[in-house]
């Protein structure tokens, strides 16, 4: 690099004395001009290439997702008349709220708002339904209350504040009143131990006739002798309860019986000599002539006299 400057061209040197100054200022315009429209040029292609990167960082926001809130809710039991406005009925409804527009820390104040209008129409229906019905059938009001409310006002129900819609879908269920209760107690044990009773004699007949399935009745076994087996011990053997002897086996004595009480074997003749008495002892021998008999002991047997 040396201190003399370099030759700029024909349009980049410096006026020299005595030169027009409009010519200079002419030049230079041009030359303005010129890189302008190269800058201009290059900026439009830098840009054009640019775009994809860029779109690709720049900041979206993608549309919010909804979300439902659910809650349940259990207000206090409905009092309605039953027939006759003697007794009432109890209904117990749990109520269902959803929403995908009300804020969550909002949703509580907007259930508190909506449900005292589902309680009455609810309760509307509940009445209208269980004046008919006698206070010991709950079964019938809720049938009856299950077909208004899928006929006549079909949940879910709809409520709507401004730009915030709740649903609601009611569920019920219905109870007795505490006096009907106490008045049908003592008619339902009565109607459960006949019940009781019923089934065990269904399932005793039903136990006998499956051992007599089990034990079918021999040649030369009655109806009778089968409803009425004998005792153990009165036909020279013992047997357990339930067990059967196949027919033409011989009888055997039991285990534990002595062998004095067994019968005679099959196909040998009967003792023809019972003992009845006791075996006597021997007699005792005489004394001799003139000699005194020998006293007897108490606790010595006697000697038998003929």
């Amino acid at each position: 690099m040396t201190g003399v400057p370099e030759d700029l061209g024909p349009t980049d040197r410096r006026p020299r004395p005595g030169e027009p100054v409009d010519g200079w200022r002419r030049r230079w315009a041009e030359r303005a001009r010129t890189l302008g429209g190269a800058a201009r040029s290059r900026t439009r292609r830098f840009w054009a290439g640019a775009q994809p990167t860029l779109r690709q960082l720049w900041w979206t926001e993608e549309p919010a997702t909804p979300v439902t809130t659910v809650d349940r809710r259990f207000p206090e039991p409905l009092v309605v008349p039953a027939q006759g406005q003697v007794y009432v009925f109890l209904v117990r409804v749990t109520f269902t709220w959803s929403s995908e527009t009300a804020r969550p820390e909002l949703f509580g104040w907007y259930v508190d708002y909506f449900q005292p209008q589902a309680t009455q129409r609810l309760h509307r229906l509940a009445v209208r339904c269980s004046v008919e019905v006698p206070p010991h059938r709950p079964r019938e009001l809720h049938t009856a209350l299950s077909a208004a409310l899928a006929q006549d006002d079909p949940p879910p129900w709809t409520y709507a504040r401004g730009e915030v819609t709740f649903t609601c879908e009611p569920d019920v269920t219905v109870h007795l009143d505490e006096r009907v209760r106490r008045l049908l107690q003592p008619y339902w044990e009565q109607r459960i131990a006949l019940e009781c009773e019923r089934d065990l004699a269904r399932r005793r007949s039903e136990y006998a006739q499956e051992r007599d399935r089990r034990d079918p009745a021999g040649p030369g076994r009655t109806g009778e002798s089968r409803r009425n087996p004998p005792e153990p011990g009165l036909t020279g053997e013992s047997r357990p309860t339930g067990e059967s002897r196949p027919a033409g086996e011989p009888a055997r004595p039991s285990e534990g019986t002595p062998a004095g009480r067994r019968g005679p074997r099959p196909g040998t003749q009967a003792e023809a000599f019972t003992p009845l008495e006791p075996l006597l002892p021997p007699p005792a021998p005489r004394p001799a002539p003139g000699q005194r008999p020998r006293p007897v002991p108490p606790d010595e047997p006697r000697p038998h006299k003929p």
